[in-house]
């Protein structure tokens, strides 16, 4: 992000090598430069530049003082007030907001005050049976499915198996599972089976073996319950951000030309 140029250079390469639209993911700064207009600066040289048109904007600054990538994701204090200053002052362009919603309905209130899209990463990974699951019905609108666990998995099994090693040594067994490890997540028992399922990637080959050798740790209400509900979340953070926008952004072509 501190060098916007070689940014653009770097994806106009890859544009033009590709048949597929390009994005950008950044964060809203870096360390001290972490102004509104510093964001913008490096936006507007980026998308003037670049064919690039579409922005996922991670609402942190990225410290790079020495903290781990984990204290990255939860010290750097959230600023959506920056994203939807983003949608004011780049009306041409495409951002989708990220970073800490963890729910269907923050998903949507993003959307209600007028996120383009929404980006949702380590929830999704933590919870996808309350928001993987969730996502067609609670978001597009469709039917909710009737779906348990326990078909989802069935369906898994076969695809895993089909993937197993395609790449001489990999993906393993292990690699092939670890998507699944939060599908139980705040269950009864998951804490039990993911220990057993640690223990069996030791020796199992397959994941059917795998399946077989510790499903029997989650109740059969648990595996054989459908989706029913869409759990709660904060939806006034976005109303709250939209209030605190920066001054507009204004381009100073001059400065950006001797930067």
């Amino acid at each position: 992000m501190l060098d916007p140029k070689f940014v653009a250079e770097a994806m106009s390469v890859i544009a033009a090598n590709t048949n597929v639209p390009v994005s950008v993911k950044c964060r809203i700064g870096v360390d001290d430069h972490d102004s509104y207009n510093e964001l913008c600066d490096f936006i507007y040289e980026v998308s003037s530049q670049s064919p690039t048109r579409h922005f996922i904007i991670h609402s942190r600054k990225a410290l790079l003082n020495g903290i781990s990538p984990a204290d990255n994701r939860k010290i750097p204090p959230l600023k959506y007030e920056y994203y939807y200053a983003l949608l004011r002052d780049f009306p041409d362009l495409q951002f989708t907001i990220n970073g800490g919603i963890t729910s269907i309905e923050e998903v949507n209130a993003a959307c209600t005050e007028g996120a383009h899209g929404v980006m949702v990463g380590r929830a999704a990974y933590g919870n996808p049976w309350q928001i993987l699951g969730l996502v067609d019905s609670a978001v597009y609108g469709a039917p909710l499915r009737s779906i348990t666990r326990r078909q989802v998995l069935e369906q898994y099994q076969v695809y895993g198996d089909s993937v197993l090693r395609i790449y001489g040594p990999r993906p393993t067994v292990r690699e092939v599972v670890k998507p699944l490890l939060g599908l139980f997540h705040a269950e009864p028992r998951n804490v039990v089976w993911k220990r057993a399922v640690d223990a069996a990637f030791r020796h199992c080959t397959t994941i059917k073996s795998l399946f077989e050798e510790t499903l029997g740790e989650i109740p059969d209400e648990v595996l054989d319950a459908p989706i029913t509900e869409v759990p709660s979340g904060i939806t006034d953070t976005f109303i709250k951000a939209k209030s605190l926008l920066p001054p507009p952004y204004t381009v100073n072509e001059e400065e950006l030309l001797y930067a």
